[in-house]
């Protein structure tokens, strides 16, 4: 019965995969600009209504954008959307003004027509040039904010977020006095700074904007489609993760909570004088991974223990940690760009190591809390505090670090769900190093192809 139901699983997910494929032709490319700039490059069906350039935000890349860009190409448009130097695929490291080079060039060989769409840094990076050369359409969603006196654009529409951040949502009316007349700003209800992106609303109303047909879009329905992959991906998992139940140890629960904020603080101290970690070259994101690590070594005499590891949890181990990046890469591949480079495989390695100090504290310290919805609780509170403390030594000591700002709440998801994922795993290899294994080659994976490589 578990093989069949797998098998349709299976199916329904290829299914789905194959459902979601765009309306017309999608490929991708390099451009020949210095340094070389990756894209993909959508060619709509039927009548062609314009040539468009899509640009991504810091620590974000051409797949981030896909769902406006799938919309976009489904409403008739032709789209670039590129990866700026350091993100996605680039094989360079990032640089703000080499970027801006780069778009230049991009721009110049696609012509004075193009249609530019860019957000939060992509959106201040096109701004720029705008105070330079003239632009005949721009879309800029929550731009960061930039010095600009004029801005030659005939036509501007500018979203933001109604939770955006307060620096943005201060700056952004004063685009009605750089700009031209024809500048329109509109606020997204309920919205951050990225979010709305994937939202049907939001890429309608670009699309309108735009002079497309927003009834030829088909968002929701990849959205659906997207929600069928990862439930069907999760479904296996709980098919073949079957397991006992996990043995309760007797806690006491505030002392455990106060070794997490003594070992927070003790990482805040250290690293607030020690770069441990600058060879990664993550752009602000080697603070935080030194923050995990300091974390997982202070916590470590809180769990001093012999693990009695066998070959079978390895493999157990080993291949669910395989299962769920596969299906992350397959699943989530339409909503952010998840493959290693080969720049990227060694920070790869690396992160594994660092981070998995603080998993297996985690495992030793806070899994055998019964009951399981218990333990997810103190998980997240002590998520909260790693996030509180990695801000204060952000603002405080690190504050060319303060991208971190923006993003921490994102890890902080990534982290829990990975704790509620990895509850199936102990409970079939029911060894805290076992999980501990998984939690660390998933969560090192992520942090490897997303964060901006320097």
């Amino acid at each position: 019965m578990r093989l069949l139901l797998t098998a349709l699983l299976l199916s329904i997910l290829i299914l789905a995969g194959w459902s979601s494929r765009p309306s017309g032709i999608r490929q991708y490319g390099v451009f020949a600009a210095d340094p070389p700039t990756p894209y993909l490059h959508y060619i709509p069906q039927g009548q062609r209504r314009g040539l468009v350039l899509v640009v991504h935000g810091l620590d974000a890349n051409k797949e981030v954008m896909n769902f406006l860009c799938l919309g976009l190409s489904d409403a008739g448009f032709e789209v670039y959307s590129v990866d700026l130097p350091g993100h996605g695929d680039s094989k360079v490291g990032f640089n703000a003004m080499v970027a801006r080079q780069a778009l230049k060039t991009i721009l110049d060989t696609l012509g004075p027509d193009t249609i530019v769409i860019g957000h939060s840094l992509g959106a201040s990076l096109l701004l720029d040039l705008a105070s330079e050369r003239p632009f005949g359409t721009m879309v800029l969603t929550s731009p960061a904010p930039t010095p600009v006196d004029k801005i030659r654009a005939e036509r501007m529409l500018v979203l933001t977020g109604e939770f955006d951040l307060p620096r943005i949502q201060v700056w952004v009316p004063q685009l009605e006095i750089s700009g031209t007349e024809g500048v329109l700003l509109k606020k997204i209800p309920w919205s951050g700074h990225a979010g709305y992106l994937l939202q049907p609303g939001p890429i309608r109303d670009i699309v309108a904007w735009l002079g497309g047909d927003p009834s030829q879009l088909k968002t929701n329905r990849r959205l659906l489609l997207c929600m069928l992959k990862i439930l069907s991906t999760l479904t296996i998992a709980v098919l073949w993760l079957r397991g006992k139940p996990i043995e309760p140890q007797a806690t006491a629960l505030p002392a455990r909570i106060i070794t997490y904020v003594g070992s927070c603080m003790a990482a805040l101290w250290i690293c607030g004088g020690v770069d441990l970690l600058k060879g990664l070259h993550l752009f602000s994101a080697e603070y935080l991974i030194s923050f995990i690590l300091v974390m997982g070594v202070v916590l470590l005499p809180f769990y001093s223990r012999r693990f009695s590891l066998t070959l079978s949890q390895i493999h157990v181990s080993l291949l669910a940690a395989g299962f769920f990046i596969a299906a992350a890469v397959l699943s989530g591949s339409e909503m952010v760009h998840l493959t290693l480079s080969s720049g990227q495989w060694w920070r790869f390695a690396a992160i594994t190591l660092a981070v998995l100090p603080l998993c297996v504290a985690d495992e030793v310290l806070l899994r055998p809390i019964r009951t399981w919805w218990m333990s997810a609780g103190v998980y997240s509170l002590t998520r909260i505090l790693i996030w509180a403390f990695v801000v204060w030594g952000v603002m405080t000591m690190y504050r060319s670090d303060g991208f971190l700002v923006l993003i921490t709440h994102f890890i902080v998801l990534i982290w829990i769900a990975l704790w509620l994922v990895g509850e199936l795993v102990r409970r079939r290899t029911q060894d805290p190093l076992a999980t501990a294994i998984f939690t660390a080659l998933v969560q090192a994976w992520i942090f490897a192809a997303i964060f901006v490589r320097t």
